[in-house]
């Protein structure tokens, strides 16, 4: 039975030089730790850079604090840390990338997903991969959404091109897809049935909203034109982003679009929202329930 390799997992008592390798996946407790702590610094990082900001303003700080501070921190700090340069070279940034709202939305549902877990009986391995395979799924679905809307009401078909460089993404997102749901085969196996109750389907109703009303967005919506091999590209109006990536050359047999920002935080709170509200539906799913109880 599968269900054996978890608890052999669980009870292996063997370390290499003291640290116990089958710790990492069955020393779930810790994990929630290191998921909260990265939501808490994604929050706070949030809060600090702005309601679009991204991972890539950091950028500055790290290169100035890893190559320049780190090799004469006394003449460093003599001279001044120039927060005021890195600051405004981290602007060059905003709203491009990956999102400091991510850590916090799929590290939270890490953890609630996982105390849910333990409460029926999922423990120690099998929570700590269940819990990451659904929390991974969640991410997959939202991003194979988006990038299918995307190509299709921009008319990028790179993002659901698989050449790259966006193939590497699509495979990882397919995979998420794709474990999420073995698990939750395994877990009807072990006797376990997704909840797909009242809140589960009040949720799912509230997705398909929210992913509507995005798309057929009713205020004004910010435009950029951008050269390309065939002509000018211009964003339309529905499904509208703060950043667009756009492939300026679709006879390169890349799949690679070149990042432009439209500020505009109605539409990154509504993107925001729709990630969470999606997340909430596929936690809710995923919190099985044992047949014959409850």
């Amino acid at each position: 039975m599968a269900e054996s390799v978890f608890k052999r997992i669980d009870g292996m008592t063997g370390n290499f030089h003291g640290f116990s390798l089958s710790a990492i996946l069955w020393n779930v407790t810790n994990w929630r730790k290191y998921f909260a702590f990265c939501a808490f610094v994604g929050g706070m990082a949030w809060i600090l850079f702005g309601w679009d900001s991204t991972w890539s303003q950091a950028t500055p700080y790290i290169d100035y604090f890893t190559q320049v501070f780190i090799s004469n921190p006394v003449g460093a700090l003599r001279a001044g840390i120039p927060f005021a340069r890195l600051w405004q070279e981290s602007r060059v940034f905003y709203g491009i990338g990956n999102h400091f709202s991510a850590p916090v939305i799929y590290g939270l549902a890490f953890v609630a997903l996982s105390l849910y877990f333990e409460r029926v009986g999922i423990t120690k391995s099998l929570n700590f991969c269940a819990t990451t395979a659904l929390s991974l799924f969640s991410v997959g679905v939202f991003e194979v959404m988006w990038n299918s809307f995307y190509a299709l009401f921009h008319g990028q078909v790179w993002a659901v091109t698989f050449q790259w460089k966006q193939v590497t993404n699509l495979l990882a997102f397919i995979g998420f897809i794709t474990i999420g749901l073995l698990v939750f085969v395994y877990l009807a196996l072990e006797g376990y049935r997704p909840n797909l109750g009242k809140r589960s389907l009040a949720l799912f109703l509230l997705t398909v909203v929210c992913w509507g009303f995005w798309i057929n967005y009713p205020f004004a919506v910010g435009h950029v034109t951008v050269d390309t091999n065939v002509g000018p590209w211009t964003n339309g109006d529905m499904f509208p982003q703060t950043y667009y990536a756009v492939d300026i050359d679709n006879s390169d047999g890349l799949a690679i679009g070149v990042p432009h920002y439209v500020q505009n935080d109605t539409i990154h709170f509504v993107n925001t929202l729709t990630k969470v509200v999606q997340t909430l539906f596929v936690l809710s799913v995923s919190m099985v329930r044992k047949r014959g109880v409850g």
